[in-house]
């Protein structure tokens, strides 16, 4: 499965670390410096090229693959990026994000960016390669208005984030292979919404069956051992919906569910997790 991509992680992690701010979670502008997570998300996307993330929340990861889009729809040629999220709200918070990254850009080169066209969910620009030759990029963000979005688009990057709450992945899934070019990079990133067609697809991703390759990230790849222990204390039953430490656990403790999901979640952690090898550890 593993296929070397063109993609240069040091290269990216230079330009987003150098040139872009980011609002941080004491509300400061500050330099946007890679997290644990981010990085590692980084890594692999010089490995694959389609990559779906099932994660806790407030990982960042959203910001890290906007960022990444930004940086193509600012240094490439003839480049159609698209950021786009089933969540509304999100989906709003991405634009403005996006704006924020060229903003900070355009502060730190001391110049401006010739925007042909700004509107709520497309920014364009017009440019001229190294040989002469004119080009236009396109950055496309927002929600995602249905899930068969795309079709008839050249996109060079692709972004879709709280995929699970997708409501036909058949038909995102033959959209998006539709509207991609060749060696796209095709990022899904959601944290879970219980036992649905993703959780279908993201399973298949963790076999090997479908090309994609799936990444987990559990609360540990962000916050401390105290801060995981403070909130445990505070949240109860609770903590382990917020903050699941396993992909099996997200599933469990999210969307609807006819069994009592805390009473599942806590069956896994005392079941044995693979009977048939350990029966024959000794053999």
């Amino acid at each position: 499965m593993e296929s070397r991509t063109e993609y240069n992680p040091e290269a990216y992690k230079k330009a987003i670390e150098n040139e872009y701010t980011i609002i941080d979670k004491n509300k400061q502008e500050v330099s946007f410096v890679l997290n644990k997570a981010q990085q590692h998300l980084n890594e692999q996307m010089g490995k694959y090229y389609d990559i779906v993330i099932l994660k806790a929340r407030k990982m960042g990861f959203s910001s890290f693959v906007l960022a990444v889009a930004v940086t193509k729809w600012l240094y490439g040629i003839n480049e159609r990026c698209v950021s786009v999220s089933f969540d509304k709200t999100a989906g709003e918070k991405q634009l403005e994000r996006a704006k924020h990254f060229i903003k900070s850009w355009e502060l730190r080169n001391n110049t401006k960016i010739p925007m042909k066209y700004n509107s709520k969910h497309e920014l364009v620009y017009e440019g001229t390669g190294p040989d002469g030759r004119p080009y236009t990029n396109t950055l496309r963000i927002g929600s995602a208005r249905s899930a068969s979005f795309g079709r008839g688009d050249d996109i060079t990057f692709l972004h879709v984030t709280e995929v699970a709450f997708c409501p036909d992945m058949d038909a995102l899934l033959s959209g998006v292979g539709e509207a991609c070019v060749a060696n796209t990079h095709r990022i899904f990133e959601t944290t879970a919404d219980g036992f649905n067609d993703f959780k279908e697809f993201y399973d298949a991703a963790e076999r090997g069956e479908n090309g994609w390759k799936a990444l987990f990230y559990g609360p540990e790849w962000e916050y401390t051992p105290e801060f995981l222990a403070e909130k445990k204390r505070r949240l109860g039953r609770m903590f382990i919906q917020e903050y699941p430490p396993t992909a099996e656990q997200a599933f469990l403790t999210s969307g609807e569910c006819f069994f009592d999901t805390m009473v599942l979640s806590r069956m896994l952690e005392t079941s044995v997790k693979d009977p048939i090898s350990q029966s024959h550890e000794y053999v």
